[in-house]
């Protein structure tokens, strides 16, 4: 039986609101796991620039926080992939996304224990002063659009202290009773967002987190990251959950069901996930 960790309170906070800021839930053992995720892909992508020429020296011994920002501006700032998934496809990856503390988290939040872990996750390397890894404001249904009337919640985990100055989120608070907006290609990132005139309806507040906090928020919440102006790389990632019984199609495409009590027979192995995702080549977003 899961533990509930979220009080009445918090739960009604978060549907009232459409955002909620879970503090010294997530604890070291998780992010442990996500970092040994992106130290990995770290080492993956200096490799590949070693092998180009483009260094002579991996940096091993530069600290996690501040390694990839002084490889890229020695290697010349080349093109990475600013939002990796199918590169941290792991055994890590998957115990992450599975582990217990975050699923009792989505548990409280979608009120079932029968939860699929969304196939959309993203690891975010944001680099200081790099606009290209700036997400405008956005909904995150915007990117499965077949979620307008599922909730799916998003749990955004930074793996140390975020603040305004090295690019904390911010939310809109109330504008997930709202609409689905069209997307639009941002103009300087390509990220997919709202327009300039959807945004400027926004009052987004900036979300201060300590590690081991979570920010959650349904699929309809508009957010941003702010830029980051510190010397060092912010490193976050987020991941989705949603009820099992009313998945949506784009959820269940590279998703897998994370916990069940109905039919634990159900809960998949992490060789079911890696098969699903086998077809689907490295680099891809």
């Amino acid at each position: 039986m899961a533990h509930k960790i979220l009080t009445s309170e918090q739960i009604a906070f978060y549907n009232e609101h459409g955002y909620l800021l879970a503090k010294g839930v997530i604890p070291p053992d998780a992010l442990q796991l996500a970092q040994a995720v992106l130290e990995r892909w770290v080492d993956q992508l200096i490799d590949k620039w070693v092998d180009a020429g483009l260094l002579n020296d991996s940096y091993k011994n530069v600290d996690f926080a501040h390694r990839l920002v002084q490889v890229w501006n020695t290697a010349g700032k080349p093109h990475y992939i600013r939002s990796p998934r199918r590169d941290l496809v792991s055994l890590e990856m998957f115990e992450f996304i599975r582990h217990p503390a975050i699923l009792n988290l989505a548990q409280d939040l979608l009120g079932t224990p029968e939860i699929l872990a969304h196939g959309v996750f993203n690891a975010r390397p944001k680099l200081p002063d790099q606009k290209w890894t700036d997400t405008p404001w956005h909904q995150d249904a915007q990117y499965y659009r077949d979620a307008e009337h599922t909730h799916i919640v998003s749990i955004w985990i930074p793996l140390q202290p975020v603040n305004t100055q090295n690019s904390c989120l911010q939310v809109a608070p109330g504008f997930h009773r709202g609409q689905l907006y069209e997307g639009h290609n941002d103009e300087e990132t390509g990220f997919l967002g709202l327009s300039k005139e959807d945004r400027a309806q926004l009052k987004g507040i900036p979300i201060e987190m300590e590690l081991g906090d979570a920010l959650c928020f349904p699929q309809l919440t508009p957010h941003a990251a702010l830029p980051n102006q510190s010397d060092a790389v912010r490193w976050s990632m987020d991941m989705r959950y949603e009820a099992t019984p009313t998945a949506t199609e784009s959820g269940k495409k590279q998703g897998f069901i994370a916990r069940s009590q109905e039919s634990p027979e159900s809960v998949a192995r992490f060789e079911e996930w890696l098969q699903i995702w086998d077809a689907i080549p490295a680099g891809s977003y």
